[in-house]
């Protein structure tokens, strides 16, 4: 299967539903690291929880908006800033458009090889 590329439309039109499957995924991704730590934790004592079935919940929600990322071929760069790249082609080479979290519209590409050190508008 070849690999998915976006046009600056194709990637504007996601953005509706990219947007708050970010948000969502930011409110909810630190706390799943620290629930990630607290099962670890009781691992170690074979302890159990009252509050394992609502940890199951956040745990099972943050992997199915990553899941979602990936469906729609998006790379999360920072979770924090909602910084992600849509595989593309721009100039005649692979490339990202690169978007975050607040920008109105996806106004910034940048190559392959470069991160956003290397953003460059459209």
């Amino acid at each position: 299967m070849a690999a998915m590329t976006y046009t600056v439309d194709e990637a504007n039109a996601l953005l509706p539903h990219l947007a708050p499957a970010l948000v969502e995924l930011r409110d909810k991704f630190d706390r799943a690291a620290e629930v990630r730590a607290t099962i670890a934790r009781a691992a170690v004592t074979n302890g159990g929880t009252s509050t394992r079935r609502s940890w199951q919940a956040l745990m099972s929600r943050v992997a199915e908006l990553l899941g979602r990322l990936e469906e729609w071929g998006v790379e999360l760069r920072d979770v924090e800033s909602g910084l992600v790249d849509f595989p593309a082609v721009v100039e005649g080479r692979d490339a990202f458009l690169c978007w975050r979290l607040g920008e109105p519209e996806v106004a910034y590409w940048h190559p392959r090889d470069t991160g956003f050190a290397g953003r460059r508008p459209l």
